[in-house]
């Protein structure tokens, strides 16, 4: 029973690892960066309280829309934009 599930933990882990590589496969930028995120609001939260702070991204795109020296956006299928904030690195998959 103990080698059953090692078996299992390990293919697991092996399926897991696979899923970045294949969005690798298929986009032709990987970028890292920065976003802007709400924290999550507390049952006794303010309405004056806007707490925002910087959040680590990765995302994954084939055309990068603009860039400027703090920010870089390009937009999904769906049409929404997504801006990474500086410090953003490009790294060219393909």
């Amino acid at each position: 029973m103990k080698k059953i599930k090692i078996i299992l933990l390990i293919l697991i882990t092996i399926l897991f690892s696979c899923k970045e590589r294949d969005k690798e496969r298929y986009f032709k930028y990987k970028i890292t960066g920065n976003v802007m995120a709400t924290k999550p609001k507390s049952y006794t939260y303010l309405p004056t309280q806007d707490i925002k702070s910087l959040q680590p991204a990765i995302a994954y795109t084939d055309t990068i829309y603009g860039q400027n020296e703090d920010s870089i956006w390009y937009y999904n299928s769906d049409g929404s934009k997504l801006t990474l904030l500086a410090p953003y690195k490009i790294y060219n998959i393909k």
